[in-house]
């Protein structure tokens, strides 16, 4: 956790968002600020200690709602294949639970091609171990910090840590990576 604590931190230290000046009648001394980040979308891994397997992958979807003002939505899809057995044929195969969440984010800070971001998802998570069971479907939340770093106009990379809260005990860091297309600028 402290390492967690560390990295966010880290962030920080070399992300400031720079603020155009108002003068008295309202007017700003600069031009309203494009988008941080434009649309995007990603695809990443992710490390969960206390998930089954631990190592998992997703998709996303990034795109400004209020850009100007860095308010940013997300559209996530976590992927967790697990292992499980067909009780009518003994067979093992692997049964697929997912989760889709919509989220809001704000950017704090921004230094360079260097954006950070904090909010929060929410959205149903289905799972199945076997064919007759059925599809087991609950709700999936946490709260996010998002690191993204552009690597070139068409690139980026990104760093989110989703907080998940496990009941009786406390809050599980999921740290994710992956990389961010710039559809803009795809052809």
């Amino acid at each position: 956790m402290k390492t967690v604590l560390l990295l966010i931190c880290s962030f920080g230290a070399f992300a400031q968002q720079d603020v155009p000046r108002v003068d008295a009648i309202g007017s700003a001394d600069a031009p309203a600020p494009s988008p941080i980040l434009p649309v995007g979308v990603a695809a990443f891994g992710e490390f969960n200690q206390l998930g089954t397997p631990r190592w998992t992958m997703g998709v996303a979807a990034i795109y400004p709602v209020a850009g100007s003002v860095g308010v940013y939505g997300t559209t996530v899809t976590d992927i967790l294949p697990k292992k499980a057995m067909d009780p009518a044929t003994g067979r093992n195969f692997y049964a697929l639970s997912t989760s889709v969440r919509q989220g809001v984010h704000k950017s704090l800070m921004t230094r360079g091609p260097m954006t950070f971001l904090v909010g929060g998802d929410v959205g149903p998570a289905f799972s199945s171990t076997a064919p007759a069971s059925g599809i087991n479907v609950n709700l999936s939340s946490s709260f996010v910090a998002t690191a993204v770093y552009r690597i070139s106009p068409s690139f980026g990379v990104i760093f989110p840590i989703r907080m998940l809260y496990v009941s009786g005990i406390g809050w599980n860091p999921v740290a994710q990576a992956g990389v961010v297309i710039n559809l803009s600028k795809a052809k």
